[in-house]
């Protein structure tokens, strides 16, 4: 009774994980575009932000020099 209930366990695990790897996908594409939209969106605030540092600059550069 004993060995036959393991043996039908190990059939049912069998399948399971045989089932299990049938429903993986590939997902490298998605993965790959992600981090490429992340890199752009990354870059887009690092310009964004030393754009704003180069505006901050000339207004303080524009309104030292008009004090004078």
């Amino acid at each position: 009774m004993l060995k036959s209930l393991k043996t039908k366990l190990a059939i049912v695990g069998t399948s399971v994980l045989a089932s299990a790897s049938a429903f993986a996908t590939d997902h490298t594409a998605a993965i790959g575009t992600a981090v490429t939209e992340g890199t752009a969106n990354y870059t887009a605030v690092v310009l964004g932000l030393l754009g704003l540092a180069a505006v901050g600059f000339g207004v303080g550069f524009v309104i030292s020099k008009l004090k004078n």
